[in-house]
C-alpha cells in the first residue's frame, strides 16, 4: 500500500508561507508610512522652531510666544507618540520576519520529507519488481522453458 501523500500538506505549508510573506510586506509598508510621517513631523517641528526664533529676534508678544512654545511642546509629544508607534511596528516587522523564516523552514522540511518518502517508495517498488522478475526467472528455469 502506498504511503500517505504529502502533497496536500505541502500545499498547505506553501499557502502558510505565502500568507506570512504577505503579512511581512504589509508590516513593512505600514512601517515605511510611519517613518515618512515621523520624518515629516520632525521637519515641520524644525521649521516651526526656526520661525519662532525668527519672530523672537524681530520682537513678539508674550502671549504669542507662549502659544508658539505650546505648539512646539505639542509637536514634540506628537513626534514621541509617532516614534513609539514606529518602535512597535519595527517589533511587528521583526516578528513577521521570524514567522516567515519559520514557515519557510517548515515547508522545506516537508519537501525533503516528501522527496525521501517518494524515493523510499520507489526503492520498495524496485525491490518488489526485482523479486518478481527473479521468481519468474526461477519458475521458467525450473520448468525448462528458457
Amino acid at each position: 500500500m502506498k504511503p500517505f501523500s504529502l502533497q496536500t500538506v505541502l500545499t498547505y505549508r506553501k499557502r502558510q508561507e505565502d500568507i506570512a510573506q504577505h503579512r511581512l510586506a504589509e508590516a513593512k509598508k505600514i512601517r515605511q508610512t510611519i517613518e515618512k510621517k515621523l520624518e515629516e513631523e520632525r521637519y515641520a517641528l524644525n521649521l516651526y522652531i526656526e520661525e519662532t526664533e525668527k519672530l523672537q529676534k524681530e520682537g513678539i508678544g508674550i502671549t504669542e510666544l507662549i502659544r508658539h512654545e505650546e505648539r512646539i511642546i505639542a509637536q514634540k509629544r506628537n513626534i514621541g507618540a509617532i516614534a513609539k508607534n514606529l518602535t512597535e511596528k519595527n517589533d511587528l516587522v521583526e516578528k513577521e520576519q521570524q514567522n516567515l523564516v519559520h514557515r519557510s523552514m517548515e515547508r522545506q522540511i516537508m519537501e525533503r520529507l516528501k522527496d525521501n518518502q517518494n524515493s523510499a517508495w520507489k526503492s520498495y517498488l524496485d525491490k518488489k519488481e526485482a523479486a518478481m522478475l527473479d521468481e519468474i526467472a526461477v519458475t521458467r528455469h525450473e520448468s525448462g522453458k528458457f
